[in-house]
């Protein structure tokens, strides 16, 4: 016996879809879902190797949804790229360095920052984004960025030094010259052991360097401070 509808019933309609942007509380998790797929494609297969319809299927977001805030592909790698900085940043800015001295206080934030960049999807993000950069010069302003947001949490670090009771013997900390101090505290404290990461080093040896090599590096660097030898 066929089931067919009953007479003189009205058959219900299914539930309206909401279409468009979806509302605030939920848009953010709707980006967060969208440049965490991208990530982990462009990681697998490179800028030109992933594609957005991939990424739309991982993210289970329509395209309409990512070109709406992402126009191009570069501008969704240079997104992610900004959030990698980001969080990085945020792993050691905003925090009071400990310890009892300048350089115990230095050698903890040039320890802090290794660790938050010594870690093995940081550092493949940050080779593939020197990869691509020839492609897409756009990508050196985002890395330009990214640095100015480092160098302006080291700075604020420094500034707080600045403020001890033995400023007075290190000139090259004041105020005027804090901004070009730490660019020389990231390039010597931070630069060797990024860029032998960058260029392949074994990630696990160079976490277990990171201590002995802060502090060369850290009483170096308050040596040429001391002297005036950093203006």
């Amino acid at each position: 016996m066929s089931s067919g509808p009953v007479p003189g019933k009205r058959r219900q309609k299914p539930p309206a879809v909401r279409s468009g942007r979806p509302p605030g509380n939920l848009a953010g998790q709707v980006d967060e879902r969208i440049l965490d797929a991208a990530r982990q494609l462009f990681l697998e297969n490179g800028l030109a190797g992933a594609s957005i319809d991939e990424i739309a299927r991982l993210a289970q977001a329509g395209k309409p949804t990512i070109y709406a805030r992402f126009p191009t592909k570069e501008d969704l790698f240079a997104a992610v790229v900004a959030r990698n900085a980001t969080r990085v940043r945020s792993g050691f800015g905003g925090q009071a360095p400990s310890g009892a001295t300048i350089e115990e206080r230095l050698a903890n934030v040039g320890a802090n920052v290794l660790k938050g960049l010594l870690v093995s999807d940081t550092i493949d993000f940050m080779r593939l984004s020197v990869a691509e950069v020839r492609r897409f010069p756009q990508l050196a302003e985002v890395g330009r960025m990214a640095r100015q947001r480092g160098t302006h949490a080291v700075a604020q670090v420094l500034s707080e030094l600045a403020q001890s009771d033995e400023f007075h013997a290190y000139p090259a900390l004041a105020p005027d010259r804090v901004e070009t101090t730490t660019g020389f505290f990231l390039d010597l404290v931070v630069g060797p052991l990024l860029m032998r990461a960058l260029f392949g080093g074994d990630l696990k040896l160079l976490r277990a360097e990171i201590d002995t090599h802060v502090a060369r590096s850290v009483a170096f660097f308050l040596a040429a401070c001391r002297s005036g030898g950093i203006t």
